[in-house]
């Protein structure tokens, strides 16, 4: 949860001045609709974020190739056959997680497709919630001194610690799919797509549409609060 929570404060402090440092289609995506985020830079944006995800992957790939090879052996696993997900898991997510609860029938049935989606969505709307409360410049809660990220990045660790048995949290389609992709050309086939179970598209479809419930929660609903305490131009 923490090297999560690292990974996410140093992007948004890395990116944050030249582009805000989204790193998440999910947020993307809800920031073109609730705010004045144009929308011409939603697809550039998120072909830039799954693109990173991919080359990251692959260098991670790169890195760590006889590792994984040697763990598959020592498993008896043979990737792209059931149960290989246990070593895939390093790229994409699934659910329930393999190193957690197993990889066999059994284990699959503890979470069901509906409980993945639902569970994804859940997280990623507390997420941008989150987002929005701590950017929202009628705030005058929110942390200074641009703690911002780090807040953020915190949001993110309990997020992973809470959900991490059901799904390994994936809160953003591109940390899921372009991993993915990258697991496709390197032997993982079905595993990677469609999933053990055809759930690939869970992680993306689910966190963009939570993403959009938190940030329209946060925009249509709890904002209010701020904008009622300010003084009216004519007091």
């Amino acid at each position: 949860s923490l090297m999560f929570a690292l990974g996410v404060t140093l992007g948004v402090y890395a990116a944050g001045k030249v582009s805000g440092g989204h790193l998440n289609p999910a947020v993307t995506i809800t920031m073109a609709t609730f705010t004045e985020f144009s929308w011409s830079k939603v697809l550039p944006y998120i072909v830039a974020q799954v693109l990173a995800a991919f080359l990251a992957a692959a260098f991670i790939y790169y890195l760590y190739s006889d590792i994984l090879a040697a763990f598959e052996v020592g498993k008896g696993l043979v990737r792209g056959e059931p149960g290989s997900q246990l070593s895939g898991m390093g790229y994409a997510t699934y659910a329930p997680n393999p190193a957690f609860i197993g990889t066999d029938p059994a284990a699959l049935s503890k979470v069901s497709l509906t409980q993945w989606f639902v569970s994804e969505a859940f997280a990623t709307a507390i997420l941008l919630f989150g987002i929005f409360y701590l950017l929202d410049e009628d705030n005058t809660l929110a942390p200074q001194a641009n703690l911002a990220p780090v807040m953020i990045g915190l949001l993110v660790a309990a997020l992973v610690a809470f959900e991490a048995p059901i799904s390994m949290t994936a809160l953003n389609p591109a940390r899921d799919l372009g991993p993915r992709a990258w697991m496709a050309i390197v032997g993982w086939g079905d595993i990677a797509f469609p999933g053990p179970r055809g759930g690939w598209w869970v992680p993306t479809v689910s966190t963009i549409i939570g993403g959009l419930a938190g940030g329209a929660l946060y925009q249509c609903a709890y904002k209010r609060v701020f904008q009622a305490s300010q003084p009216s131009q004519e007091s």
